[in-house]
């Protein structure tokens, strides 16, 4: 399997619901629609909820898109389809900068979940280091309340292809999904999330709300 994730921050000139909106719809809807997708999440940052830290505050990243295909050449045929083109005419409405991560993901947890579930995500900043994802599988793998873990291996990141908008310019050493059953789990492990060390320093952590388009 192969994802592609974006990592996208609104218009200066959009508000943060109206960004929601146009995300969802239409973005979202035309998005669902490109060929080859197995799996589809947008997942809404929210800088002021508990597990968000000061890193990811600083970098203002409003949400990360992931879709999932069978395989490269699958995520080739869809960024290559006509409708690719029109939902990059549509980005230009609500998204200010934009950087596309691709990635391996292997799910390592993937249990049922309450809706009062916690999930957040991290994103280490800096060189390629699959150190950065070895070490904080680690210490996910002994975090009581953790039922949902995406490890994902970076392959390679560059700017949104053939998009108009300007390129978010942050460096990704390594990113991943965790979702732990409550948010008084999240918060017992917060701060133990970006590891110690240099990986402390520049691991954001981003507290979201997902929903699943496909």
């Amino acid at each position: 399997m192969i994802a592609a994730i974006s990592m996208i921050r609104r218009r200066a000139d959009i508000g943060l619901d109206q960004f929601h909106r146009h995300w969802l719809d239409p973005h979202g809807v035309m998005t669902a629609e490109l060929p080859g997708v197995r799996h589809y999440v947008q997942s809404h940052c929210r800088l002021d909820a508990p597990g968000t830290n000061a890193l990811a505050r600083e970098l203002a990243i409003d949400g990360f898109p992931e879709l999932w295909f069978n395989d490269i050449e699958a995520r080739r045929t869809a960024y290559t389809s006509p409708g690719i083109a029109r939902c990059n005419i549509d980005s230009e409405h609500f998204i200010g900068a934009v950087s596309r991560l691709v990635t391996e993901p292997q799910v390592m947890a993937d249990r049922p979940v309450a809706d009062d579930a916690a999930k957040v995500i991290l994103l280490a900043i800096g060189p390629p280091d699959p150190g950065w994802t070895d070490r904080l599988n680690a210490r996910a793998v002994q975090m009581q309340g953790l039922v949902g873990y995406i490890r994902h291996t970076l392959l390679e990141q560059a700017a949104a292809p053939a998009s108009r908008i300007a390129e978010l310019r942050v460096q990704v050493a390594g990113y991943a999904a965790l979702t732990f059953a409550t948010e008084a789990a999240l918060v017992r492990h917060e701060n133990g999330l970006a590891g110690s060390d240099a990986d402390a320093g520049r691991t954001a952590i981003y507290r979201v709300r997902d929903y699943r388009l496909v």
